[in-house]
Order: structure tokens, then C-alpha cells, then sequence
């Protein structure tokens, strides 16, 4: 086709109410600098029943001219209509470029308007630009499956067609229009009109999906997990009022329908906010996001791309730090930490582990006599004692059931009750109101060990859908939330891998940990040393095996250790205090008889 004119057109499409689609207005701005490379006016071009709003807007947007065609068949998109009446106007015209959104209709429109004109078409396009020398429009399209991006020219045939993606360009800032209003009489006849709309659905189930137009996005990835972990994205989403996004992998394996897929093959977006949880971001999702204002990532790796892109960067579990936006969103932010007792005052705070008996056990009286006595002069000299939960199924009974069985008081922040995963939720409930009836407020809470005997609390006991298993974390939070008068412990593991231990460490006291019970350690340790420096107000407690016995913790230090190793338990004590000074201790098997009365004399309230 011949061209007229050097002018650029848009083609902005409507919405039912005759406003116009974010797309035309967003393809406004290129168009501007584009028609200014080519010497030409900026036309846009509307078809609708009644488009007065979709003209204003695009007045207010850097328009030179509006062309205006009404009339009912024009009211709901069909191919023939649209075609014909733009395929009229362009032949009247001729520009030399023709823009169109690469909407589900703008797909449909293009190439059927350039077929019939006889022009080339670009489809998809995430790029603009014009070579002035020549006037030909560049044309940028991802190409191999989004692995490459192609620029196409199309020199010998006018006018130049393309599509371009909602949100790859943001709108201009509105000013005072000055734009010259052409009305055309274009008309369809009925009968040239092969289809007939009747009805329009635009959502899908109970969700309006408008990705293109949303202004905040939350969208999840392969770090969510699961379908069911993919809540957690919507709960977000429900916070902030955003619409709900995803990434092609999670559409390729059934979670998600495409109309939440966003990159090079799926919706191109340009929001005020995009939060992208758990995405890696591939070069083909990233070119999807390249018109939104703020990134803000959540990822776990810190070396992921997505952080590349992102205007901020959380490096961390996206199931503990999304339930803590929310929770901030919702002004509902975690109840404050009740710091342990001892706390000003560690270096003098000496635990005594107590473990209730055994169901192995020749003479359970025997053994409930002894575990009166200790317990009654450990906390008389002064020290808090720390009772075991049933770890392995093997002991009689729980934390606060011995203490009732005995008939025992607890002396006030004098008993520490060990507590773990291996609970049912109704025993989980019981033993924490026990406590709470005794006044015991003090919980060491850990994952611990358990055996196929044992009940392993479930995430559904806990009303959690976001998490696969139940963690100490999840525990610690759990009691955190609802007995916040409670001051919660955790465990600290310094023989496992520095880098699984401290980010377990970090969601421990972000779940409500207020002090640091350690595994034994022998002597100085580079993990205590770090902890220690990296959280130096944090109440620590650090594990003396008091047991010549060395050989029992070849598991916990992950190496053989011979039967006959050479321990002196007074010796390890005495260096492990003169190492960490500001450390509390947990004395762990210590021998009753032989050994507690020089502990006593030496570290109880009457020494």
C-alpha cells in the first residue's frame, strides 16, 4: 500500500464501558517518540458503541489526532467488524506504522488487518524503535522459545504492522490534551458479521485475572513447593489487594491456569509493585517484568537472578517471611519475646538436665523417689533444673506429668521443660496447660527424636497449610502465639553444617526464641564463637557432658570415639567457662552421687 502520510497509529481497544484498555495508552508513550523519529502526527485510533471515556484518557496522553468510529456493532469485539472497519481507515489514510496491543483480540485483529492490506506483521514485540535514516520501525520479539531476542524491519511494504505486550511500556504522566477529534461514519453490515458474541466472561471462576492492568502483582514459582504451598501467595495477595501471578513452570505442571503466567510466553506486565516469591528468575520471566516499577524478590538463594532485577531483595524462606509481611500488613505483628530470667545474670545461670524414668525402669517407685530427691535439693541449692520430654518413647512420662506425679511445686523460673515434635495436638495442648497451671513458663522447644511408636504433629493439627512439616519453628510459633506469657529456648547444633545451622537459627528467633541452649561441646568451637558474635545480646547456654563417657556422643559429633577415650568431665567444664565467660551451663548426665555435691559446693547458692 501506498502511504500518505509519515504518521504512527495506535490502535487502542476498549473495555465494556468504553474506557480504554491500559495497553492503548501504555503504546502512547513509544508512539510519541517513534511519530517524532518519522516526522509524523501520533493518531490513535477507537472503535466502540460509546467511547467518550477511552477519548478523554487518550487526550490526556500525548495524542495529536483521535479517530473515532462508533456505532453497536462495534459494542463487543468480533473479527469481522473490527477488521473491516480498521482495514477502511487505514486505506483512507495510509500511515506509515500501525501499533496494536497484543491482547487476546489485538492477537486476532493484526493479522488479519495486515493480510488484508498486504503488509508484514510483528507479533509480540517487547522493544520499539525507529532507524531514522530509513524510517523503518525496529521491531524486538523474544525468538527460540524466549532464548533469543530477534529485531525484524519491514522495509518493502506499508504500513508497518506490529503487536505489542500489555506492560512492556508504562503510560505517561496525563497532561491537558490538545488532540484534533476526527469522527468517521465506518459501519459493518450484519450479515457481513459471521459471529455473534453473547456473552462476555471475564473471569475465570471466582478470580478476575487483569494482569496487564494490575497495579500491585504477587506472583509464586518453583520455590513455593506445591499447589497447596501456592496459598501462601494468595494470602499475600489478599493483604496487599494485588492480582495473583505465577511463572511457566507452575502452568506446565497443571497448578495454575496460563492467564496467570507471566514472561516471554505468557502475560508481559508493568505494576507499581511486583513481588516475586520463590522465583529464580530465567531471562524469559525477568523480560515479562521489565516495565514494572518496583521488584521486590524472596528467594532463599542468594545468588538467584531474580535479584539481578529486583529493586529489593529478601534472602530467606518465603514461608516465614511472607506470614510475617502479612502479619505486618494486617498490624498484627509478632507478640514481644519474654526474655529468660537469668538473662542479666548468665554466666551464673547453671541448668541441671533431669530425666524422668524409663519404662525399662526394675522399680519405677525406686526411681520416682530419686527423681524427688534430686529435684528438690537441685532447686533448693539454687539451680534450674531441665526435664527431658519423652524423647524416643522410652521414659514414663512427660516434663510436666512427673512433676505431678511426684506431687512437686515448681519453684518460680526454677524448671525448664523440654518439649518437642512428638506430641499429638491434644497432648501438645494438655502438657502446655499443665504447665501454665503450675506456674512453669520456661520451654526449651525442639524438633527432637522420635520413633515410629510416636505421633509426629502434623501441619494440619497446627491449622498450617503453608509448610510440609512441623519443625521446632513451626512449634515455636505455635506456643508463641498462644501463651505469649511463655519465654521459649532453642536448640543450637554446632557440629551441623554452618550454613543449614544459622539460617535454622535465625527462624528459630524470629519464631519467638529468646535464648540459645547448645549441643555438648568439649572445648572452644568456631560455631559458638560465631554465634556468639554475630548475636552478642543473646542469653546462651552452652552443654557440659558430665558423663565420662564420651563415646555415647560419637552421633552428635559425627565421629568414632573409642570406649576407653580419656575424658575428665571437671576439666572440660573449667576450660569451657574460661573460653565463653558470658555463658551459662547446662550440666548434661551428671552423676548424682559422685559428682553433684562438688557442683554443689562449688556453683550452688550456698557455696
Amino acid at each position: 500500500m501506498e502511504v500518505k502520510t509519515k504518521d504512527l497509529w495506535v490502535f487502542v481497544e476498549t473495555n465494556l464501558d468504553g474506557s480504554a484498555k491500559n495497553v492503548g495508552i501504555e503504546l502512547l508513550t513509544p508512539g510519541r517518540l517513534m511519530a517524532d523519529k518519522q516526522g509524523g502526527d501520533l493518531v490513535a485510533v477507537v472503535l466502540g458503541k460509546d467511547v467518550s471515556a477511552a477519548v478523554k484518557e487518550i487526550n490526556e496522553h500525548g495524542a495529536d489526532q483521535i479517530i473515532v468510529a462508533e456505532g453497536p456493532e462495534y459494542e463487543n469485539y468480533t473479527t469481522d467488524a473490527y477488521t473491516t472497519a480498521l482495514v477502511e481507515l487505514i486505506e483512507k489514510y495510509a500511515p506509515t506504522s500501525v501499533l496494536i496491543g497484543a491482547t487476546p483480540n489485538g492477537r486476532d485483529l493484526g493479522p488479519r488487518v495486515s493480510c488484508r492490506l498486504r503488509t508484514g506483521l510483528t507479533a509480540d514485540c517487547t522493544e520499539l524503535d525507529v532507524d531514522e535514516e530509513t524510517g523503518n520501525v525496529l521491531w524486538t520479539r523474544p525468538a527460540i522459545g524466549g532464548n533469543l531476542m530477534a529485531q525484524i524491519q519491514c522495509p518493502e511494504h506499508r504500513p508497518q504492522m506490529g503487536t505489542v505486550r500489555p506492560g512492556v511500556f508504562r503510560k505517561s504522566d496525563p497532561v491537558e490534551g490538545h488532540a484534533t477529534i476526527i469522527r468517521e461514519d465506518v459501519h459493518v453490515a450484519a450479515e457481513d458479521i459471521r459471529t455473534k458474541v453473547i456473552e462476555v466472561i471475564d473471569q475465570i471462576g471466582d478470580e478476575t485475572i487483569d494482569l496487564e492492568g494490575a497495579e500491585i502483582i504477587v506472583a509464586g514459582g518453583r520455590g513455593v513447593g506445591s499447589p497447596e504451598g501456592f496459598q501462601i501467595i494468595r494470602d499475600l495477595a489478599d493483604a496487599l489487594g494485588a492480582t495473583v501471578g505465577c511463572t511457566r513452570s507452575l502452568v506446565d505442571a497443571g497448578w495454575l491456569p496460563h492467564a496467570h503466567q507471566i514472561g516471554q510466553t505468557g502475560k508481559t506486565v508493568g505494576p507499581r509493585l511486583y513481588i516475586a516469591c520463590g522465583i529464580s528468575g530465567a531471562i524469559q520471566h525477568a523480560a515479562g517484568i521489565a516495565g514494572a516499577e518496583t521488584v521486590v524478590a524472596i528467594n532463599n538463594d542468594p545468588n538467584a537472578p531474580i535479584f539481578g532485577v529486583a529493586d529489593y531483595g529478601i534472602v530467606g524462606d518465603l514461608f516465614e517471611v511472607i506470614p510475617e509481611l502479612i502479619r505486618q500488613l494486617k498490624g498484627e505483628a509478632k507478640k514481644t519475646k519474654l526474655p529468660p530470667a537469668w538473662a542479666d545474670h548468665t554466666p551464673t545461670a547453671y541448668h541441671i538436665e533431669m530425666i524422668p524414668p524409663k519404662h525399662t525402669t526394675a522399680d519405677l517407685q525406686k526411681d520416682l523417689d530419686l527423681f524427688c530427691e534430686k529435684f528438690t535439693r537441685f532447686t533448693g541449692d539454687g539451680f534450674i533444673t531441665s526435664i527431658t520430654d519423652n524423647a524416643m518413647s522410652k521414659l514414663c512420662f512427660h516434663g510436666s506429668e512427673i512433676l505431678r506425679e511426684c506431687g512437686l511445686d515448681a519453684p518460680e523460673d526454677q524448671v525448664l521443660l523440654h518439649l518437642n515434635t512428638f506430641h499429638r495436638k491434644e497432648e501438645l495442648d494438655r502438657i502446655l496447660e499443665d504447665a501454665k497451671s503450675a506456674g512453669i513458663r520456661n520451654f526449651l522447644v525442639i524438633s527432637g527424636d522420635g520413633s515410629d511408636k510416636m505421633h509426629k504433629l502434623q501441619p494440619e493439627e497446627l491449622g498450617r497449610t503453608d509448610v510440609p512439616v512441623i519443625t521446632s519453628v513451626e512449634l515455636l510459633e505455635y506456643i508463641h502465639e498462644k501463651y505469649p506469657e511463655f519465654i521459649l529456648g532453642a536448640a543450637f547444633n554446632p557440629y551441623e553444617m554452618p550454613e543449614l545451622e544459622f539460617p535454622k537459627l535465625e527462624r528459630k528467633l524470629a519464631a519467638g526464641a529468646s535464648y540459645i541452649i547448645t549441643q555438648p561441646i568439649v572445648g572452644q568451637d568456631d560455631q559458638i564463637d560465631r554465634l556468639l558474635a554475630e548475636h552478642p545480646g543473646l542469653p546462651v547456654i552452652v552443654e557440659i557432658w558430665m558423663s565420662k563417657k564420651l563415646y555415647l556422643l560419637a552421633d552428635v559429633f559425627e565421629r568414632d570415639i573409642p570406649e576407653d577415650y580419656p575424658y575428665d568431665p571437671m576439666e572440660t567444664l573449667a576450660l569451657v567457662q574460661k573460653t565463653y565467660p558470658t555463658c551459662g551451663i547446662n550440666f548434661s548426665l551428671l552423676p548424682y552421687k559422685t559428682q553433684y555435691p562438688h557442683i554443689a559446693e562449688t556453683y550452688g547458692t550456698h557455696s
